[in-house]
């Protein structure tokens, strides 16, 4: 599917454009400014990216394959970037991403992903209102937008990690299981997976802001300055997340650890006080002729006492000595 709108120069609105062949005369004429935006294209769309756009082949192939870090690379007369935005589906507490692939130039922005994009989608909605005051101040500004919407959209799901680790750390003291501790494993994965994905989006709008590349004006800069910023915050946090997560697990070993040492202690107490009362009534278990009290009437009786008295008494040291 393809949608597109076009602020022609000096107009006053944006023309949304459904036609491919209006679509491609406006990409030629390079006098306003072209947002495309490709979602789920056909094989047929993808392939006007090289045919029609003329895009290099490169980039194109990018497009077509999956790529795991953002990236930006120049091309003659246009910047190729992928980025990752958070994906609406998510499997249980594991977030997922989505690229989204964006050829930017002075006079058009063109995105290509594959699934569904909230921020885009948010951004297309806003556009079908009052789509002239997000597209009058040049590409630049428009590809800001874009790009500070999908970052924003990582905030919700940061809080939601955040949120999550700390219902994490009260069932450790709760109830610590094999679960919980698969359950840390996962959200310390994602939380990493998450913490690669922003530093790699935060170098990549670095970039843009040291001015390697020529199409930002100084009048968006400010703006870039303050996306760049806002992905050194995220990076800070996601790597916040990542050692509570391992503080977190390591508080799980020494809770696991001190039960264990708990369960140890009192089994090991029940042992050394049968211990004695086992000795006595092995002894009493031989079958020698001479064993006093053997042949009195209250021999069973005088050896129970001396089992209490010996159960008692060791029950009265571990006391003294504050081992129990």
């Amino acid at each position: 599917m393809i949608r597109a709108f076009y602020l022609a120069k000096d107009a006053k609105a944006a023309e949304p454009l459904t036609d491919l062949a209006r679509i491609l005369a406006a990409f030629r004429e390079k006098q306003g400014i072209l947002w495309v935006d490709m979602e789920a294209p056909t094989p047929q769309e993808a392939d006007l990216l090289a045919s029609e756009f003329g895009f290099h082949p490169v980039a194109v192939q990018a497009c077509r394959e999956v790529t795991s870090q953002p990236l930006v690379h120049s091309f003659d007369g246009y910047l190729f970037m992928v980025i990752h935005a958070v994906s609406i589906q998510s499997r249980g507490d594991l977030v997922t991403t989505t690229e989204v692939d964006i050829f930017w130039g002075r006079s058009f922005v063109l995105m290509y992903h594959e699934v569904p994009v909230r921020s885009i989608s948010d951004l297309l909605e806003t556009c079908s209102k009052d789509c002239a005051s997000l597209m009058s101040r040049g590409a630049d500004f428009l590809m800001h937008a874009l790009v500070d919407k999908i970052i924003d959209n990582f905030t919700p799901t940061l809080d939601r990690i955040e949120y999550l680790i700390e219902e994490l750390e009260i069932q450790i003291f709760k109830q610590p299981s094999d679960a919980l501790l698969h359950r840390l494993l996962d959200v310390k994965q994602t939380v990493s997976y998450l913490t690669r994905v922003a530093s790699a989006q935060r170098d990549v709008v670095g970039r843009l802001v040291r001015g390697e590349f020529g199409p930002i004006t100084k009048q968006a800069m400010a703006y870039w300055y303050d996306a760049y910023d806002h992905l050194v915050r995220m990076v800070q946090t996601t790597e916040t997340h990542r050692d509570l997560l391992v503080t977190a697990r390591d508080t799980y070993m020494s809770v696991v650890s001190n039960r264990t040492n708990a369960i140890m202690k009192l089994l090991t107490f029940i042992a050394t006080i049968f211990m004695p009362l086992s000795f006595l009534a092995a002894l009493y278990g031989m079958n020698f002729a001479f064993m006093p009290p053997k042949d009195e009437p209250w021999g069973f009786y005088i050896c129970l006492g001396v089992m209490a008295m010996t159960a008692a008494g060791m029950l009265w040291f571990f006391r003294r000595r504050r081992w129990i």
